[in-house]
């Protein structure tokens, strides 16, 4: 009976430490990350770090309770099952609460949501600023679409906007000139959007801002109409409406009005219709 010796290759040996090492490196990374992950898990739901105040300024018309409630709503959700709470400081979803707050309460213009170490929500909002009630009460509503506008639309008549063409809260009728008001033939008035187009609506301001001196009396409206979107149709007090093209140069308008007054209608200005601005210095008029 001979002796044999079995020779096993370094490569072999080498191989199966390999081998175990890096299972080694494997278990202990996941265990790692199992580690961390459970960590980080406790230290964002530490009681430390949960939401407790939530800080609200820049309101005027609006109660702060109102945007709490709203915001305390969002916070009772929950990331990975429930494993990770929103209320946390570190989890809280700052876009979600932005997105909350600006779609509940079309009032609100901006809207800028700050987390504050250890456990505060800094929310700062600027209000919508009113600059008169917009009325559709004379447009034709069996032209929307039914199907696109949701029917509570369809009947709202009127609606506060702002100065910049937003549509925020559903208004009453008015009669008088406490408020400005801008007719419309547009069929449907949706709260939180867009009514008037943004460079319309700068220069509606400006006329309002401009207009008044050159007249010598004050603006009680506007009008609109869909046919000649780039019109718009001043108001009077004195009863006496102005037409001015959105796109021409407004100081130059004006100056021209100045003179058709004060020049050729003079003391007919009682009995004045209207007053055409649309054709540069060419100015139509109707007297009653």
């Amino acid at each position: 009976m001979s002796n044999r010796i079995l020779y096993i290759p370094k490569e072999k040996k080498h191989a199966g430490k390999r081998k175990k090492s890096r299972t080694l490196w494997i278990i202990g990374g996941i265990t790692l990350c199992i580690v961390v992950i459970a960590g980080g898990i406790m230290i964002v739901r530490l009681h430390a770090f949960q939401i407790q105040t939530i800080s609200v300024q820049g309101l005027h018309s609006i109660h702060e309770s109102d945007i709490e409630r709203e915001v305390t709503s969002v916070l009772t959700g929950s990331y990975a099952f429930g494993l990770i709470p929103y209320r946390s400081l570190f989890a809280a979803p700052i876009q979600v609460i932005t997105d909350t707050i600006a779609h509940r309460f079309p009032l609100i213009a901006e809207v800028h949501v700050k987390k504050e170490f250890p456990h505060m929500l800094a929310i700062n909002v600027r209000e919508r600023i009113m600059f008169g009630i917009l009325c559709n009460d004379t447009a034709d509503r069996d032209g929307a679409d039914k199907e696109i506008v949701p029917e509570e639309q369809i009947d709202i008549q009127c609606a506060y906007v702002d100065t910049e063409g937003i549509a925020y809260e559903s208004a009453p009728k008015t009669e008088g000139f406490l408020i400005t008001k801008v007719l419309t033939d547009s069929p449907v008035i949706a709260i939180g959007t867009q009514v008037i187009d943004p460079l319309m609506m700068r220069r509606i301001v400006d006329i309002k801002t401009k207009l008044p001196p050159v007249i010598g009396s004050s603006i009680v409206g506007y009008q609109l109409l869909r046919n000649v979107a780039r019109e718009v149709h001043v108001i009077s007090k004195d009863k006496f409406s102005i037409i001015i093209n959105r796109d021409d140069d407004l100081d130059h308008a004006l100056s021209v009005l100045a003179t058709i007054l004060k020049k050729e209608i003079g003391s007919r200005r009682k009995n004045l219709d209207y007053i055409d601005l649309r054709f540069g210095n060419k100015v139509f008029y109707k007297l009653r």
